[in-house]
């Protein structure tokens, strides 16, 4: 993307964050979504978000976050939802992984974390969790 777009993609970014802000109405662009966007959708109507494809105040991103969508987020003040430059943890089981390590080790400070299972090698572990 070249600098005149990224430029225009900003302005036009802060003119509906803006919008968004007079009338109160939290909105989300779903235009890099992929397989999730039904279920998305869903969460938008089910909250009374606003479902968006040009600014808003966040941007689903359906997968890991690329040096051009980084330069995107750099730029523009929204909120999304993965971490920037963590293609390697965006993969579901070495997040999970690595979050479960991190709950065994320092409980107090990741306690928040969810338990998770990793299927099917932690099936037996999960159906005794559930008894």
């Amino acid at each position: 993307m070249k600098d005149e777009e990224l430029i225009k993609e900003k302005a036009n970014s802060k003119i509906k964050q803006k919008a968004s802000k007079k009338s109160g109405v939290f909105s989300i662009n779903t235009s890099y979504s992929r397989s999730e966007l039904e279920l998305l959708q869903h969460v938008i109507y089910t909250n009374s978000f606003r479902e968006t494809s040009i600014g808003g105040d966040m941007y689903w991103f359906a997968l890991a976050l690329n040096f051009k969508d980084f330069k995107r987020v750099a730029k523009n003040k929204f909120f999304w939802n993965r971490y920037p430059m963590m293609e390697f943890m965006a993969r579901k089981k070495v997040f999970c992984s690595v979050t479960n390590r991190m709950r065994k080790t320092f409980d107090k400070q990741f306690g928040f974390s969810p338990i998770s299972f990793l299927l099917p090698e932690e099936a037996g572990p999960l159906e005794a969790y559930m008894e």
